[in-house]
């Protein structure tokens, strides 16, 4: 299904994110430190200058329709980015590899969530609010 204009900024985001999270299994598939915190680093700088507000708009988005959707649904959804959060910013007291796995397998399996179960929702529940 075609994503109408409020979501397509979202959905070509979620690409970049995918991209970081094949990034970081690829930095700990070299076992090496300074490729990790390279790595790291990264995601630290698409975090400030995309992620956070990404999440922030997608939050505004499931408020809007939070009535009509499945409320599992937006509880993981929240749930997740509270997790990624987390993740993503310097008080995380994870191990550097151990960090960079759990971003880089619950970042592909959240985007794949948003992208197949939360995104067909609000596209049902906003399209004819927000077009």
């Amino acid at each position: 299904m075609p994503r109408p204009d409020f979501l397509l900024p979202l959905s070509r985001e979620h690409h970049t994110a995918l991209v970081l999270a094949r990034a970081a299994r690829k930095a700990i598939n070299t076992n090496d430190r300074v490729t990790c915190l390279e790595v790291l680093a990264k995601i630290e700088v698409y975090w400030h200058s995309i992620m956070a507000a990404h999440f922030d708009k997608e939050e505004q988005l499931i408020r809007r329709a939070e009535s009509m959707l499945n409320p599992e649904d937006v509880m993981r959804v929240y749930s997740e980015h509270s997790k990624l959060r987390m993740l993503v910013h310097d008080s995380c007291m994870l191990e550097l590899s151990v960090r960079l796995c759990k971003f880089a397998d619950l970042m592909a399996a959240h985007v794949r969530y948003e992208e197949r179960v939360l995104f067909p929702q609000l596209q049902r529940c906003l399209n004819g609010i927000l077009q």
